[in-house]
């Protein structure tokens, strides 16, 4: 299985079969057919041939399936599907979002993928210091854990003891992830595991977003 950054929480994950999923699709620019508002990075779209597209929330940044290439189906969370021999699944957690107030806003599925033996659980917005027992149960064994670097995530890692971190939203380390054991900056926006290269320690992997926002 291979993973790549395209920028913030999308990324694109070619399973061993082809199977190209492109993960929560960022909106290249927040104002289509303009420029972005001021302050607000312009990037190139996705433009990235795809079979299946995963969408966590419907927030603009993480929903832009339209600059997706080809036409592929749609897993948004919900019930267990298999697609090209990928299979999907979800939690339910909550949407971490201070810019309406204090606290969690909405909800957002933590979608899953399992191919190749490697299974890859994206955590989107995720706004919780503690995951119930539930979402535990429902997340299973995770290989690999794509999650926003907040102040709680070292806690995150505890429970769900990922064999790989990837930090998403993280254009540089700071002092806590620095501070993680095994962890390392790459210079590149790809990875790739399969069920005998995962490694046996956990290792944190910061990637380089292969989208180069100006």
């Amino acid at each position: 299985m291979k993973l790549e950054l395209l920028d913030g929480c999308t990324f694109l994950i070619t399973a061993g079969g082809g199977t190209r999923i492109v993960m929560d699709p960022y909106m290249h620019n927040y104002v289509p057919d303009g420029p972005p508002p001021p302050g607000e990075q312009s990037r190139p779209p996705v433009a990235e041939y795809a079979d299946v597209v995963t969408i966590s929330h419907n927030h603009f940044n993480y929903s832009y399936a339209y600059a997706v290439k080809g036409v592929p189906l749609l897993y948004t969370g919900g019930k267990l599907a298999e697609i090209k021999g990928v299979q999907f699944s979800s939690a339910v957690g909550w949407h971490y979002d201070t810019s309406y107030g204090t606290g969690p806003q909405g909800y957002v599925n933590m979608i899953g993928i399992e191919a190749d033996g490697v299974r890859v659980r994206h955590m989107a917005d995720y706004g919780q210091e503690e995951l119930t027992a539930e979402q535990l149960e429902k997340m299973g064994r995770v290989d690999i854990l794509l999650t926003r670097w907040l102040g709680w995530t070292p806690k995150l890692l505890a429970r769900v003891q990922p064999r790989v971190v990837i930090p998403m939203h993280a254009d540089r380390p700071d002092a806590s992830m620095l501070s993680q054991k095994g962890f390392k900056q790459s210079d590149g926006s790809v990875i790739e595991f399969n069920s005998a290269t995962l490694p046996k320690e956990q290792q944190f992997i910061l990637l380089k977003p292969s989208r180069v926002s100006s």
